[in-house]
C-alpha cells in the first residue's frame, strides 16, 4: 500500500500537508462506498484539532473518524477479542492500562484477516504527531500499513518524552514509502523568532542571533518577534517576576499563552496569581496596567483532582453517602457524571460500596470523556505546560523558564524549541534567576 510521510520542523505545515494529501487521495477514489478515513493521534488535543481541520474540508463530507491510538486499540481489542490468546492477554496485563490495549491491538494486526477487516472500513489512515509513538503504537501503525494507505507527519525534535530514542521510528517512517521534506515556515515570518528557534534546534548559542540592549544594568536580547531576558527571583520574591509578566501582557495585543516546563514551581504560581489579581504601575509615568485574568489549561487528571481538592473522601462509603458528599459539587458536569455512574453500578451490578480510589477514577474518566468530545476547550489568556501546548499555536507566547526544570541538555533544548515555536507573532522567554544563559538549553 502507499505510504506518504511529511517531515519538517515546527510551523512548516505538516498538518496542512497531511490533510491536503488525504484530500487528494479521497478525490482520486481512495474511499469506496461505506468507507471512512481514520485519523489517529497520540493525544486528545491533537485529535480535536485534526478533527476540526478535516471537518472544514468539503472533500471528506463527514466520511472520517478521529481517534487516539489508545481508543482505536481498545476498540479493536474489544471487537476481535475472540482472537486474543491467553499468552497475548498475559503479556498485556503486565503493561499499564494504556499500553496493554495497544499491545493487544498490535498483536491482532499481525493476523492478516484482522488487517483486512480494518482496511475494509478504513482504507485510508492519517497519523499526526507520529514522533510521539512508542514501540506499542509504532507496531499498531506498522500493522495498519500492510493493508491501508497511510499519510503520516512527524518531527523527531518535537518528541518531548525524556530519554526516548526516536531513531528507530523515524528510520521506519522514512523507509516505509515516499518522504516529503518541508522546509518553508508557515506559522510565522518574524525573522528574530525564526532565528532563535533554529539556534535552539541546532544547539547553538541563542544570544548569538539576537541583539543585546542594556539599560539600568539589565540586558535584553531581542530580534524581530523575539525577546530573551532574565528576571531576578531572590528569596522567592515573585513580585518582580509578576511585574515582568504583566508588562508582557500589556505590550501585546491578542491572546497570550504562558508556557513553562514546570507548572508546579512555587515562584511561577505565585507570580501568575499576582498577575491575575493585582494592578501594576510604571514608576516613571505612573500609568497602570492589569490585572490580566487567565486560566490554567490542565491535563485531565489535574482537572479531575482540582474538582475534588476540597473534598475529603472516606476510604470506603456507600453510594448514598457519597451522593450526599458530592452533590454540592454536581454543578460540575464531571462530578454529576461520576454520581450517575455510581448509581448505575449499584443498580446493574449490585455494588453498594465504593472506595476513594474508585471515586477519583470515575471523576477522572468523566473528565477524559468530556475532553475527548471537545468540551474542555478554553478561550482568552491561558497558562499551561510546554507539553500541554504541543501541536497548538498562539498569537503571543511568554515562556517562563525556572531553575527547577529537569532533564538532559537535549531534552531541555526540545522543550524550549517547542515552546518558542508555538508563537505566531511574538515570543518572550523569561529566565528565572541570573547567569543561566551560558548553559543548556540557551547555549551548547
Amino acid at each position: 500500500m502507499t505510504f506518504d510521510f511529511f517531515e519538517g520542523a515546527a510551523g512548516t505545515g505538516k498538518t496542512h500537508n497531511l490533510v491536503g494529501k488525504a484530500a487528494e487521495l479521497v478525490q482520486d477514489g481512495a474511499l469506496g462506498v461505506g468507507n471512512k478515513l481514520l485519523a489517529l493521534t497520540f493525544m486528545n488535543g491533537a485529535r480535536r484539532r485534526l478533527d476540526a481541520r478535516l471537518g472544514e474540508n468539503p472533500a471528506f463530507r463527514r466520511r472520517f473518524e478521529c481517534q487516539t491510538f489508545d481508543v482505536f486499540a481498545r476498540t479493536l481489542a474489544a471487537r476481535r477479542r475472540s482472537l486474543i490468546t491467553p499468552t497475548m492477554r498475559e503479556l498485556a496485563v503486565a503493561l499499564n492500562e494504556f499500553d496493554g490495549p495497544c499491545f493487544l491491538a498490535a498483536s491482532l494486526l499481525e493476523i492478516d484477516t484482522v488487517r483486512q477487516w480494518v482496511a475494509r472500513g478504513f482504507p485510508l489512515i492519517l497519523v499526526d504527531e507520529a514522533q510521539d509513538l512508542d514501540e506499542h503504537r509504532m507496531r499498531v501503525l506498522q500493522g495498519l500499513s500492510q493493508t491501508c494507505r497511510i499519510v503520516a507527519a512527524a518531527d523527531a525534535f518535537q518528541c518531548l518524552h525524556n530519554g526516548r530514542d526516536t531513531a528507530p521510528l523515524m528510520s521506519w517512517l522514512e523507509g516505509a514509502g515516499r518522504t516529503h521534506r518541508l522546509t518553508q515556515p508557515r506559522r510565522t515570518k518574524q525573522e528574530g523568532l525564526l532565528a532563535a528557534a533554529l539556534a535552539v534546534r541546532e544547539g547553538r548559542e541563542i544570544k548569538s542571533v539576537l541583539a543585546a540592549k542594556t539599560f539600568n544594568n539589565r540586558t535584553i536580547w531581542s530580534g524581530v518577534g523575539f525577546r530573551l531576558l532574565e528576571a531576578s527571583v531572590r528569596n522567592k520574591n515573585s513580585g518582580l517576576l509578576a511585574w515582568v509578566i504583566a508588562n508582557e501582557f500589556n505590550q501585546h495585543k491578542g491572546q497570550v499563552a504562558i508556557l513553562t516546563p514546570h507548572a508546579s514551581n512555587e515562584i511561577i504560581r505565585a507570580a501568575l496569581n499576582t498577575v491575575k489579581t493585582k494592578q501594576q504601575t510604571y514608576k516613571k509615568s505612573g500609568a497602570t496596567f492589569g490585572p490580566y485574568p487567565h486560566v490554567w489549561d490542565r491535563d485531565d487528571n489535574e482537572e479531575a483532582d482540582a474538582l475534588l481538592a476540597d473534598t475529603v473522601l472516606p476510604e470506603a462509603a456507600s453510594c448514598a453517602d457519597l451522593r450526599t458528599l458530592l452533590t454540592p459539587l454536581a454543578e460540575h458536569a464531571a462530578i454529576a457524571r461520576a454520581i450517575s455512574r455510581m448509581d448505575r453500578l449499584r443498580k446493574a451490578h449490585g455494588q453498594t460500596e465504593f472506595t476513594a480510589a474508585q471515586v477519583i477514577e470515575l471523576v477522572r474518566e468523566a473528565v477524559r470523556n468530556r475532553t475527548r468530545l471537545g468540551f474542555q476547550q478554553r478561550r482568552g489568556h491561558l497558562a499551561m505546560t510546554i507539553q500541554r501546548a504541543k501541536n497548538r499555536e498562539f498569537p503571543n507566547v511568554v515562556v517562563l523558564w525556572p531553575h527547577t526544570v529537569k532533564g538532559g541538555p537535549e531534552h531541555l533544548r526540545r522543550l524550549l524549541y517547542n515552546a518558542i515555536t508555538r508563537a505566531q507573532q511574538n515570543c518572550t522567554v523569561i529566565v528565572l534567576g541570573q547567569g543561566r544563559l551560558d548553559s543548556a538549553p540557551f547555549a551548547p
